[in-house]
């Protein structure tokens, strides 16, 4: 074989091999999932087990698929993924979901939010637009920054909680105390903050 040969037989596949690596990098995509319950969600492929992931409690995760690679992943004609999300038991074996999060098909970049069913076992999913996040509303403990063992309006004002501060000050004396605390966040939604 000739210089010329070899090159051809050599270079030629090396650049194209370089050329596809550069392709489905850029095809890259990714859907975020927001978790806002107390339990860890699964999140994987509709036609097989493979697990893009499990997303701890009170996350947001990026979940990343290249639709070059996983067939399971985006679509290459439809453009769309086709996932699942379930909620997983204590025991890491029983899976909980509602109807809205089975055979989700979502465009990348789609902002996923999951909450707990009206049963408090199955999950609800939710697809919302980016500038509708909202991180939930945190513990007492978190919320407590000064660590004084009650909410003054400062720390209530940071989590969105200033507004009906009055409606839930039961004693007056403009601080909430952890059951007035707890007692608000109930109000002023279930989960924590997170509106539907």
């Amino acid at each position: 074989m000739n210089i010329k040969g070899f090159l051809k037989t050599a270079v030629l596949p090396a650049a194209l091999l370089a050329m596809t690596v550069t392709s489905a990098a850029a095809d890259e995509k990714i859907f975020t999932v927001i978790n806002h319950t107390d339990s860890v969600i699964r999140v994987w492929g509709k036609s097989n087990d493979y697990k893009f992931g499990r997303i701890n409690t009170k996350t947001i995760a990026d979940c990343t698929c290249n639709a070059l690679y996983n067939k399971d992943c985006f679509d290459k004609k439809g453009g769309k993924a086709k996932i699942k999300l379930a909620l997983e038991s204590k025991n890491g074996k029983d899976l909980y979901s509602g109807d809205t999060c089975t055979k989700l098909y979502v465009d990348p970049g789609t902002f996923i939010d999951v909450t707990y069913d009206t049963d408090g076992r199955h999950i609800r999913c939710a697809i919302i637009d980016k500038y509708e996040i909202r991180q939930p509303i945190p513990s007492f403990e978190e919320a407590d920054v000064n660590k004084d063992g009650k909410i003054d309006e400062q720390e209530a004002e940071a989590i969105q909680l200033k507004a009906n501060f009055k409606d839930f000050d039961d004693d007056l004396n403009r601080e909430l105390n952890p059951k007035e605390f707890d007692r608000a966040i109930d109000k002023i939604n279930i989960f924590r903050g997170v509106p539907f």
